[in-house]
Formats: C-alpha cells, structure tokens, sequence
C-alpha cells in the first residue's frame, strides 16, 4: 500500500487473481502472490526513498524496473558517472521531484535530459524551492529591543579566558 496510508484503516479485498486495497476513497490493485510470497512496490516508498539515498542504493535494481524508463538509463549513467553511493543520492534527490511536480513531469524532464545530454530540465526541477516565510508579527512592547548577532571570533575570549572587544 502507498506509505502515506501507514497507520490509516484501509481494507483489502482479496480476489483470486488480485488484491484490491482502498483507503478513504483511492484504491490500489495488485496480482495476487502466490501462497507465502511477497512483492513490495517501491513506488508506493518514493517519499521515504527520497529521505534515505542508502536506502535508494540497496533496492535501486528493483525501483528502476518497477519506474521504467527513463529511469534504468539514468541509473546506469548515475553509477558509471559517479558510483553507485553518490549516485543513490542523486537519485534520492529526483525521487523527492517525483513527490513534488509528479511521475510525468519528471519523466519527461528526465527523457529530455538524456535524449539532448543537456541537464538544464532536470536540474531547474531539483534546485531547492525556497519559500519565503510569512511575516513576523513582533508586538509594539518588544519594537524598541534590538537582538543583536553573535560572531564566532567572540568565543574565542571564552576559550582563552581573557576579554574581546
């Protein structure tokens, strides 16, 4: 089941051929297993992928069959470019764009990417969003104190004991 069910109720309908699971109105579906065997999805784990790159490394041969490509040829180039660690958090990284602008955008970024050999699709979509924060409301009582920053160089007096200025 997708991770973000984890700790909802959802039911299963087990069915000759294939197990039906619904959860506050989405369902996935899925061929039955034979008695005693498992299958996980990776695609169901992308967000907690996302977070865990050693995570990414040791299941990456499964995730790329179960996304498809583009996604086997870019984990090839990942590995020959820069090995299979540093390559899982690229990765990683690219599975966090798949929870935030969604599977075809990405893939499509990621085709464009390895068709032209230009990473600019791919990379505008893994630069960091940065959001600005709201406003800070600071009640007129606390307006007239002025919080003041300090410097490294100033513990410096508190590591030799003397004063700085």
């Amino acid at each position: 089941m997708p991770s973000r069910w984890a700790r909802l109720d959802a039911t299963a309908y087990v069915g000759v051929e294939e197990v039906r699971i619904v959860c506050r109105g989405e369902e996935v579906t899925h061929p039955r297993e034979r008695f005693g065997g498992k299958r996980i999805r990776y695609q169901h784990y992308l967000s907690e992928l996302a977070r865990k790159p050693q995570a990414v490394r040791q299941v990456a041969p499964e995730l790329v069959a179960e996304l498809g490509e583009p996604y086997g040829r870019l984990w090839q180039l990942l590995v020959d470019t820069y090995g299979p660690q540093d390559g899982a958090r690229v990765l990683a990284r690219i599975l966090g764009a798949v929870n935030q602008q969604g599977a075809e955008v990405v893939r499509k970024a990621l085709g464009t990417a390895l068709e032209t050999g230009s990473p600019t699709p791919l990379g505008l979509m893994l630069s960091p969003v940065r959001e600005v924060p709201p406003p800070c409301r600071v009640p007129p009582a606390l307006m007239g104190y002025r919080v003041e920053m300090a410097r490294a160089a100033d513990y410096d007096a508190l590591l030799v004991g003397g004063r700085h200025e």
